[in-house]
């Protein structure tokens, strides 16, 4: 099970750095409000929001006349958010669990949550409370990596060193007794919209290439979103020693063309009856 406190904690600190060095996150945030066919004056509820990946597109969408209102766990995030949506007056940022919505029933059109369920405590329950929250024909839209990690990035036989060292070291750390920051939902996440409620449940998988500068900008990058979570659960030697590692395949990566990773993500819209 997820540690909330911990997660909480994770993104506390990552706030200053997230999103900032490879807009991946915005990339896929503005690819999730395409698929929710929002449409002006309309009221959206964003979970997770972070730093805006969903919310600033999702803001637009609606204009001036809508309302979007981002919830997030983290105060650094909720901070960090509030000041870049100073000019959207139609964003309302609010320090929230997307566990225990602070909502009455049937306030929302649409509830977009972009990244988010891996982190939650209990993802079914979060799903039962975006049912609860959206209003008859409101539409649940999410995105995320695929439920098998195999499918989670086209695979390109150059980056085979980086699931072999992330096993290694994940092994060899052990278990100290860490906190739990990642838990995959227990079933589909089709399965569970269903179980929620959701009449309709599509899917839409795409995937997007990134390219990094260097070695550095890819490790910059890692350490700013929850990745940093896994590194910093190795303690100071081992996670040097993955870093030194990591570099040495970055930089075979680097000299025989570029730095490049194309992940796949699965976009799923669920409506309420």
């Amino acid at each position: 099970m997820t540690d909330t406190e911990a997660v909480r904690a994770l993104f506390n600190e990552l706030a200053p750095d997230y999103d900032q060095y490879l807009n991946f996150f915005a990339t896929f945030g503005s690819e999730l409000v395409g698929h929710c066919g929002l449409k002006s004056g309309q009221h959206v509820l964003d979970i997770g929001a972070g730093r805006g990946a969903v919310t600033i597109p999702a803001a637009r969408a609606v204009g001036g006349g809508g309302r979007v209102v981002a919830i997030d766990n983290a105060e650094a995030m909720v901070a960090a958010l509030t000041r870049h949506c100073a000019r959207l007056p139609q964003v309302d940022v609010r320090m929230m669990d997307a566990h225990d919505l602070q909502f009455e029933n049937s306030s929302f059109d649409v509830v977009t949550c972009g990244f988010v369920l891996h982190f939650l405590d209990d993802p079914v329950q979060a799903i039962r409370e975006a049912h609860r929250v959206l209003r008859t024909g409101g539409r649940l839209a999410y995105c995320g990596p695929p439920t098998e990690a195999a499918e989670s990035e086209k695979h390109d036989a150059a980056w085979d060193f980086y699931p072999e060292l992330m096993r290694e070291m994940a092994g060899r750390s052990g278990d100290s007794g860490r906190p739990e920051l990642f838990t995959p939902p227990p079933r589909p996440l089709s399965t569970l919209c269903t179980e929620a409620g959701f009449a309709t449940v599509d899917h839409h998988r795409a995937s997007t290439k990134f390219t990094f500068r260097d070695p550095e900008h890819y490790w910059s990058w890692s350490m700013s979103h929850g990745f940093r979570g896994f590194v910093d659960s190795l303690g100071t030697e081992l996670a040097a020693e993955f870093r030194d590692r990591l570099f040495a395949g970055l930089r075979t990566l680097h000299d025989a063309g570029g730095i490049t990773v194309e992940p796949n993500v699965v976009f799923t819209v669920a409506v309420k009856q």
